[in-house]
């Protein structure tokens, strides 16, 4: 019998903002860890599991917010460098958010077995956006919880838990935004990125009781697994 795989379309929303330029450096070595955690994944999980990539950069005034990678296999990925990360401009944090899921909802919209991991990375408050509300934003946000998506957001500077509950959020990570802070976000966010894909695996290894009616489906669980992302082991029920 053939093993049913997830595919995990692995979204990183990050903040190109003129103020994230004093971190430039440790973000880029953040992420590029990042992925050698979803490549690590990848390689854990390869009979039920494939994942894919997209990071997509947004400011505004500078660079036109864009696609580093989009849904790019994570074999295939190539480390990004200070070519693809130049921080400048304000922050379109809307329309960010808004564009990006609205791609990826119908990439994966004929996919049996697809859900998205969204992290959103910012360091500021919305101030630059022009197609995208935040109410428009937290609808789609919620819609796409239901399928079992995973949300996270991840903040500096601002009041992280209001803003992330703004757009329908729960799942949220504060950090200083210094070299030492920024290192550390990181190295949190990639232990509970392994943790979520552990648990998606459990998600799937459990058998769907059809004979059951109380029993959770598939969807239901994955909509569990994405709760209390960046919990410790020890708050984890």
């Amino acid at each position: 019998m053939e093993t049913k795989k997830n595919q995990i379309y692995n979204l990183i929303i990050l903040d190109e903002s003129g103020s994230m330029s004093c971190v430039t450096n440790q973000t880029i070595s953040g992420c590029n860890e990042t992925l050698n955690t979803i490549r690590s994944a990848q390689k854990k999980y390869a009979d039920t599991q494939e994942h894919f990539v997209s990071i997509y950069a947004f400011q505004s005034d500078g660079r036109p917010s864009r696609y580093i990678f989009k849904n790019v296999p994570v074999d295939e990925v190539r480390n990004i460098t200070d070519k693809d990360y130049e921080p400048w401009g304000c922050t379109p944090l809307n329309d960010a958010v808004g564009m990006t899921l609205a791609d990826l909802k119908a990439t994966t919209k004929s996919k049996e077995n697809a859900i998205g991991s969204v992290t959103i990375i910012t360091d500021g408050y919305e101030n630059a956006s022009k197609e995208y509300t935040i109410d428009k934003v937290a609808k789609m946000i919620s819609q796409l919880k239901e399928l079992g998506w995973s949300f996270n957001f991840i903040g500096a500077n601002i009041d992280v838990i209001r803003t992330a509950s703004a757009y329908n959020i729960d799942n949220t990570l504060e950090f200083q935004q210094d070299e030492e802070g920024t290192r550390q976000m990181f190295h949190k966010e990639r232990s509970s990125r392994m943790k979520y894909y552990d648990r998606v695996q459990a998600c799937m290894a459990a058998p769907d009781c059809v004979e059951e009616e109380s029993a959770p489906s598939l969807k239901e669980r994955l909509i569990a697994a994405a709760k209390g992302y960046f919990n410790d082991d020890k708050e984890e029920n």
